[in-house]
C-alpha cells in the first residue's frame, strides 16, 4: 500500500505538460521525461522527433499526397490527437481519414473525436522505460481498432520493418526494403527510398 501511494504522489509531481498520451486515464509521457524533470527541462526540449522519423513522415507524406484522392480524403499530420473517450487520448503521425466522416462542421481547435480510416506510425515519442514497444503498440493497436479505424502502419526504425495491422486479421511484418501497400494502391518503398537519398543506418 505504502509503494502505490508513493508511485501516485511521484506521478503527481511531473507537469502535465510532459505527458505524450492518454491510455485507460493513465498518463503516457513522453520519451526522456524523466531526464528532463531532473535537469529541470521544458516539454520542448524533448517534444521533438529525431531527424529519420521526421524524414520518413515527410517521404511517406510526399507519396500520399501525390497519389490519394482528395475528394475523398483528408490528411493530418504533426502529432494529430485523437480524443477516443473519456479516459483515453492518442496521437498520430498521419492519420487519413474518409472525408464522410470527418466533414467541415468536425474540424475546430480540439482533438478529433472521429475515427481517421487509416494510421501510419513511425517509432513512437512515448516513454517505454517500464513497458515495451510490443506492448505498448499492441495496445494502443487495439484501442484505435476499438475507436473505428481501419488499418494501422508501425515503420519501425530499430527493425527497418513495416508491420501492417488490420481488426481480427493476422498481422502481416514486412520487410522496408519491399514494396508495402498502404491505401488505394499507394505504395511506399521505405528501402530503396533511403538507398536513393544515400541515407545509411
Amino acid at each position: 500500500m505504502v509503494l502505490e501511494t508513493t508511485k501516485k504522489t511521484a506521478k503527481n509531481k511531473i507537469p502535465e505538460e510532459f505527458i505524450y498520451e492518454v491510455m485507460d486515464g493513465e498518463p503516457v509521457y513522453y520519451k526522456g521525461y524523466k531526464e528532463a524533470v531532473k535537469k529541470q527541462l521544458n516539454a520542448e526540449e524533448i517534444m521533438g522527433s529525431s531527424s529519420l522519423q521526421s524524414e520518413l513522415v515527410n517521404f511517406i507524406l510526399e507519396i500520399i499526397h501525390i497519389f490519394y484522392d482528395k475528394k475523398k480524403y483528408r490528411i493530418h499530420t504533426n502529432e494529430s490527437g485523437l480524443k477516443l473517450g473519456y479516459k483515453d487520448t492518442l496521437a498520430g503521425d498521419i492519420l487519413i481519414y474518409d472525408k464522410q466522416v470527418l466533414t467541415p462542421d468536425k474540424i475546430n481547435n480540439k482533438y478529433s473525436d472521429v475515427p481517421p480510416k487509416y494510421i501510419i506510425e513511425v517509432d513512437t515519442n512515448a516513454d517505454l522505460s517500464e513497458t515495451s514497444f510490443i506492448e505498448y503498440l499492441t495496445r494502443k493497436t487495439g484501442k484505435l481498432f476499438e475507436f473505428g479505424v481501419e488499418k494501422v502502419f508501425w515503420v519501425v526504425t530499430a527493425t527497418q520493418q513495416v508491420i501492417v495491422t488490420s481488426p481480427n486479421e493476422d498481422w502481416l511484418i514486412k520487410d522496408w526494403n519491399k514494396d508495402v501497400e498502404l491505401f488505394d494502391g499507394i505504395n511506399i518503398n521505405i528501402g530503396k527510398y533511403l538507398e536513393e537519398e544515400g541515407i545509411k543506418l
